[in-house]
């Protein structure tokens, strides 16, 4: 298998997972991020996702691309920079 089909099966199994367990995600953390001035304006730019259950436990780190359709159905928390 090619890298890109390798990718887009990776890509779909997320979106599988996450439409399988839709009924047990209770939020997404941030967990890589960074502000960048962005046209002289200061913007946060994601990087990865952590999905968490109802309970607050790991269930896959995600990109921020496979997890979009998501943002506006559950809660989000940003991990402090350190």
């Amino acid at each position: 298998m090619n890298e890109a089909n390798k990718k887009n099966t990776n890509d779909l199994s997320l979106v599988s997972l996450l439409e399988k367990r839709k009924n047990n995600i209770g939020s997404l953390e941030v967990v890589r991020y960074e502000v960048q001035m962005i046209n002289g304006q200061p913007k946060i730019v994601i990087s990865q996702v952590k999905v968490l259950d109802t309970n607050g436990k790991y269930i896959k780190f995600a990109k921020l691309k496979d997890v979009n359709p998501y943002l506006s159905k559950y809660p989000i928390s940003f991990k402090q920079l350190s």
